[in-house]
């Protein structure tokens, strides 16, 4: 993997004491097509969720949250696993960290995905639980479920708002390319082409101050 500059020299606030995985388009392949559902909903300007909360009537609130539960119903259910994730994420739990999820889907289509591949997590923070990435309070939240400290955690993931809520939050982040990157402005810590890039990154930093791994 590439280090990037902006890594910061945090001595040891960067011993590692837990990883955030993103889902869609970093543990899983899926066929979210968030140019149709803007359609579907028909009056979103903007990302939908902040839209959602903070301009929306209960009566289009309620429009979105069908058009959304739809399209990530059908997802989830099609959805497939990215190269390495699963051992990646047994892998992470075997060195002895906090292992999360955070993402902007809803619980129940992160359930049936979580049902269909056999994944398991220590937490998992969904849209129902938290203000939205690129906030920093999703985060926070798992870090307080899980007892470790934002400066000491891995935030992984596929876009930009993954990148900005980690760094929002004081983590160190990664960013798994894809062919979207081109298409938005990010400055992670490091950048990586595939999962498999992930370990040998924490396998670079420590825990507790101890050799990972």
């Amino acid at each position: 993997p590439r280090r990037c500059p902006a890594l910061r020299s945090c001595g040891r606030n960067a011993l590692l004491q837990g990883v955030i995985f993103d889902l869609d388009g970093t543990l899983v392949d899926s066929d979210l097509d968030f140019d149709q559902i803007r359609r579907d909903i028909g009056f979103v300007q903007g990302p939908i969720l902040e839209f959602r909360d903070r301009h929306a009537t209960q009566e289009q609130k309620a429009h979105i949250d069908a058009v959304l539960e739809r399209h990530e119903k059908r997802a989830a259910e099609t959805c497939t696993l990215k190269d390495g994730a699963a051992a990646l994420v047994e892998a992470l739990r075997g060195c002895g960290l906090k292992v999360a999820l955070l993402t902007r889907n809803s619980a129940a289509s992160v359930g049936t995905v979580m049902a269909r591949h056999g994944l398991k997590f220590d937490t998992i923070v969904s849209r129902e639980d938290s203000a939205p990435k690129p906030a920093p309070e999703p985060v926070f939240l798992i870090c307080r479920r899980l007892g470790i400290e934002p400066s000491r955690t891995l935030m992984v993931g596929d876009y930009k708002y993954d990148v900005e809520c980690g760094k929002n939050a004081g983590c160190l982040t990664v960013l798994v390319r894809t062919p979207l990157r081109s298409w938005f402005e990010a400055a992670p810590d490091w950048e990586v082409d595939s999962l498999a890039e992930v370990l040998p990154i924490v396998r670079g930093l420590a825990v507790k101050g101890e050799a990972v791994g």
